[in-house]
């Protein structure tokens, strides 16, 4: 294997833990930003919607560039250069490697998920209301599609390896 895939496979694997990221970041600050709208005046709550849109952008940037544009990083940071040998001796696939990353990502969201989503659907059936007046009947919804989020990674790794792979050839 070559230094430069071993860059790319390691910047790609980068970027599917930032994506994992994004499924505690993003719900976290629609929550944070729904209720500093409920306390702010105008003006703040412009600047707070500016701030959170811009900070959006430069992650999923960040995400876009780490997985589908992972040669450009490499020629920008000079990743590949300085390296006595042009070669590393390990005998795998970049698609298997980056399959057993997306397993290991989808297996920590669904163990991370799985105590959270029973711990509330207990709470939930122990309280007896109805779902749609539970006041966290959100958070569980939340935890239960994290949960299959990480359940279908970890079922469909080498389809998403070879999606991230396909992309990155194009």
């Amino acid at each position: 294997m070559s230094i430069r895939t071993f860059w790319i496979i390691l910047i790609k694997i980068l970027g599917l833990i930032l994506i994992s990221g994004t499924l505690i970041i993003v719900p976290q600050s629609f929550s944070s930003f729904y209720f500093a709208i409920q306390r702010v005046d105008l003006s703040d709550k412009i600047v707070y919607s500016l701030i959170i849109l811009v900070l959006f952008f430069i992650y999923f940037l960040i995400i876009k560039l780490c997985i589908y544009k992972t040669n450009w990083i490499i020629d920008t940071l000079k990743l590949d250069r300085g390296f006595e040998t042009g070669n590393i001796e390990l005998n795998f696939d970049s698609t298997k490697i980056i399959s057993i990353a997306v397993i290991v990502i989808g297996g920590l969201l669904f163990i991370e998920n799985i105590p959270v989503l029973l711990q509330e659907v207990m709470v939930f059936f122990q309280n007896k209301n109805l779902f749609k007046d539970y006041p966290k009947s959100g958070w569980i919804a939340f935890s239960f599609c994290k949960t299959i989020i990480g359940y279908l990674l970890m079922t469909n790794s080498f389809r998403i390896a070879k999606l991230i792979e396909k992309q990155n050839k194009d």
